[in-house]
């Protein structure tokens, strides 16, 4: 009895965890350039020849409350297949590209990230809701400058007749028709799949490459790539699926309880 409980606890808490990432994407439904994680589940299938070692002669086993189990099928019980949280990574699909009007809002459409700076280190992000400060410097909401293509913050002239900022698909920025700089549009030498998620749509990489050809537009911005319906569809899902397992455990501790009464009416 207690190894189908290693089952559906595992289980139970796969649910959960599920349920977390899916919370923090709704959290996020609204937030410029935000994009979203995704679960993927594996089922673990102990294998009986390594459940029979000895962790202090043979490796790959653990010694735990529950026995002898080989990495990394940890809780599972003796010879019972469970399931778990295999990793949680990031969808890296674009967003819609909401028009604003305002030039300062900025969207990269296609491959490339802009490239940021801030109190920890210089961060790429898809946010480009960028914004003025009171010495020119264009920065986002959050207050983190905007990197060129030399990494050096962007800096927009401050005054003059003409206040229009323009920006072109390369990512040179004009202010009138004077030059003020190029944006740094970069991806990461090894894939999107090597970036970190840090939060504030913040992503940390190891080496990167400028985008030889970037799309960059000027008057809107990517939306988050969370689709609201389909992830409230996953959260029922998840939801009932948490309940089913906990409603059998609860089912499980109620036949043992019976069994355990039977066995001492009966003696």
């Amino acid at each position: 009895m207690r190894q189908g409980e290693f089952a559906l606890v595992s289980g139970a808490q796969g649910q959960e965890q599920l349920m977390e990432v899916l919370t923090n994407n709704l959290a996020n439904v609204d937030t410029p350039g935000f994009k979203k994680d995704r679960v993927t589940f594996q089922t673990y299938m102990p294998h009986k020849e390594l459940l029979v070692k000895k962790p202090e002669t043979q490796p790959g086993t653990n010694l735990t409350p529950w026995g002898e189990f080989p990495d990394p099928w940890g809780m599972a019980g003796q010879d019972v297949p469970h399931s778990g949280v295999d990793r949680i990574h990031v969808r890296y699909s674009q967003g819609m590209i909401r028009q604003t009007g305002n030039p300062l809002d900025m969207a990269i459409n296609g491959d490339g990230f802009f490239h940021v700076s801030t109190p920890k280190g210089d961060f790429l992000t898809r946010n480009g809701r960028f914004t003025m400060d009171e010495t020119g410097g264009l920065v986002t909401h959050e207050g983190y400058q905007v990197l060129d293509q030399k990494g050096e913050p962007v800096k927009l002239p401050v005054g003059g007749k003409d206040l229009t900022i323009r920006v072109r698909a390369d990512g040179s920025l004009f202010k009138g028709n004077q030059f003020v700089a190029k944006l740094g549009i970069y991806t990461p030498r090894d894939g999107v799949q090597s970036l970190s998620k840090i939060g504030e749509g913040l992503f940390q990489s190891g080496k990167i490459d400028p985008v030889a050809k970037p799309r960059v537009m000027d008057g809107g911005y990517e939306t988050s790539n969370v689709n609201g319906t389909a992830e409230m569809v996953r959260m029922i899902q998840a939801m009932r699926a948490f309940q089913t397992h906990v409603q059998v455990m609860k089912a499980m501790n109620e036949l043992t309880n019976r069994t355990v009464n039977d066995i001492s009416i009966i003696a």
